[in-house]
């Protein structure tokens, strides 16, 4: 009986180390993801706002052409 307590006792422990670091890995993965995810949509958002920015600021994008026109 001592030998088969101790066999499950093993196998308990290396599951338990063998979960916890498979748990790290699916942590550490997602943790990743959300950070590229994270990222790609400030780019997203601030894209917009800075070209508007440069547009406005930088009188070689400006011609006569891009301003409305107004009606007579």
């Amino acid at each position: 009986m001592g030998r088969s307590s101790s066999k499950h006792s093993i196998q308990f422990w290396l599951l338990l180390v063998a979960s916890i670091l498979l748990s790290a890995m699916v942590i550490s993965l997602f943790l990743h993801v959300m950070k590229v995810m994270i990222y790609l949509l400030l780019v997203l958002l601030l894209v917009p706002i800075i070209y508007l920015a440069l547009k406005r600021s930088l009188p070689l994008f400006r011609s006569p052409d891009t301003k409305l026109k107004t009606r007579n």
